[in-house]
């Protein structure tokens, strides 16, 4: 009795393991759908990219910089930030996203780009 239930469990690990190898198109087809968060996170480290360079500029205008240092953070910021843009324009050519609101993924509420947390419920983004 103790080896049907030993043999059923592992029959039930090998069955819910294996299931994605057993059927790769409806495995294919729930990554397809997460793909959207792909672009979320993209725009998010987009405006991080931007932020920073703006940051830099403002360190760089009090002084706080060297002229050699802020040349040397510049480039890197700006090569990450084209990096990004690069990888949004190769998911989604026409641009057709770009004029599409944020919602929050919980409960569903528009979004400006530069919130960090939902203003409704609270959720970090």
């Amino acid at each position: 009795m103790e080896s049907l239930f030993i043999l059923a469990l592992v029959s039930g690990v090998i069955l819910l393991v294996g299931y994605p190898l057993i059927n790769p198109a409806r495995y294919r087809a729930a990554n397809e759908r997460a793909a959207p968060r792909h672009y979320d996170d993209l725009y998010s480290a987009r405006e991080n990219a931007f932020e920073a360079l703006r940051d830099l500029q403002f360190e760089y205008a009090t002084g706080k910089l060297s002229t050699a240092d802020y040349e040397q953070l510049q480039a890197r910021y700006q090569v990450q930030a084209a990096d990004i843009m690069r990888q949004i324009d190769a998911l989604e050519p026409d641009g057709a996203r770009a004029n599409v609101p944020r919602a929050c993924p919980r409960c569903h509420a528009a979004l400006s780009a530069q919130d960090k947390f939902c203003v409704k419920c609270g959720a970090k983004l």
